[in-house]
């Protein structure tokens, strides 16, 4: 039987994850699905660890973290591994919980490879309405609108400032918070999500649901 032309096969009425699709692989004819495709071009991963996708990959966490009471030693929240060489941008969109209202929490970034070029920024709402108290907020009382706080970080794996958060209106209250920015890789290694309290002995931790937007641009 002769080939079809792709012209003239019935169309599909909607694409789908089982669909089949014809590629030529090394020189051998094979196929793959629809849902190889997307899994080449967006990684998703479920779980506080796992492997970078080649292009852009999306990270959740299913449950929340240990809580963590040191004020000194950050902890691994999330790691993503496999980070190779080339520019990377991220975005993590964090729930976080502080166990009292005078509890602040550090969060940076460390990449375990070697890098170039880095920049972080975190910013949350917190409770003023005219001048930034770092104070998160979990939703807006005082003003018809909220001032954003936040600190900005160019030196990976490193706390320059004082303190990322002062503290929260409600203890053990949900409190989102994005941090974001980009790195340049040379040698490949793990992307880590680390926080550490800001109150010796008294807990911090993020939530599950937070995610992780992943994309290498060169």
């Amino acid at each position: 039987m002769a080939d079809t032309k792709i012209s003239a096969l019935t169309a599909a009425s909607a694409a789908d994850a089982a669909n089949e699709l014809a590629i030529n692989e090394a020189g051998t004819s094979k196929k793959l699905t629809v849902a190889q495709v997307a899994e080449y071009l967006v990684k998703r991963i479920a779980g506080n660890s796992g492997a970078a996708g080649a292009y852009t990959t999306w990270q959740n966490l299913t449950s929340d973290s240990a809580d963590q009471t040191s004020s000194s030693t950050p902890a691994v929240v999330m790691t993503t591994t496999g980070v190779g060489a080339g520019t990377w941008v991220f975005r993590y969109t964090l729930i976080y919980q502080t166990a009292a209202t005078t509890t602040g929490l550090t969060i940076h970034i460390n990449h375990t490879g070697t890098t170039g070029q880095f920049a972080s920024t975190w910013r949350q709402t917190d409770t003023s309405a005219t001048a930034s108290t770092a104070v998160g907020a979990t939703v807006n009382t005082s003003a018809a609108g909220g001032v954003v706080s936040g600190k900005i970080e160019s030196v990976i794996n490193t706390i320059t400032a004082a303190a990322i958060s002062a503290g929260v209106v409600s203890a053990n209250t949900d409190v989102m918070a994005v941090m974001e920015g980009l790195v340049v890789v040379t040698v490949s290694g793990d992307l880590e999500l680390k926080i550490r309290t800001e109150v010796n002995t008294s807990a911090v931790r993020i939530m599950a649901d937070s995610c992780l937007e992943l994309m290498k641009i060169e």
